[in-house]
């Protein structure tokens, strides 16, 4: 599977909030930094399940709106929208994927 697909699939599973799907996309070892001070916010799928599950009760809705792919990297300008609130926030993810799988995010947030 590329690289582009797996995020593409991760994307997919957030939209609608299918946590299982969406936690298959990740490494069991992932690892989850802020840009560009490199503070790790989250390791390990399990950290991943309880963060997530908790974000997709606000039926959040990522909006690609561009993306470029560097070795095994893909970098995605993203809109996300709170599905209940209506608010939204601009934020580039840059997902490293090692054997099919996300192993490392790095977010950049307004």
């Amino acid at each position: 599977m590329s690289i582009e697909k797996v995020v593409q699939q991760q994307i997919e599973f957030y939209n609608t909030q299918d946590i299982e799907g969406f936690a298959s996309t990740y490494s069991d070892d992932i690892t989850v930094y802020t840009f560009p001070d490199n503070t790790l916010t989250l390791s390990g799928k399990q950290a991943l399940i309880e963060r997530y599950t908790e974000t997709f009760k606000k039926k959040m809705f990522a909006e690609l709106k561009n993306r470029s792919i560097v070795g095994n990297k893909v970098i995605d300008w993203e809109i996300a929208t709170n599905g209940i609130t209506g608010e939204s926030m601009s934020l580039m993810a840059i997902y490293e994927v090692n054997d099919n799988v996300i192993s490392k995010v790095w977010f950049i947030r307004e």
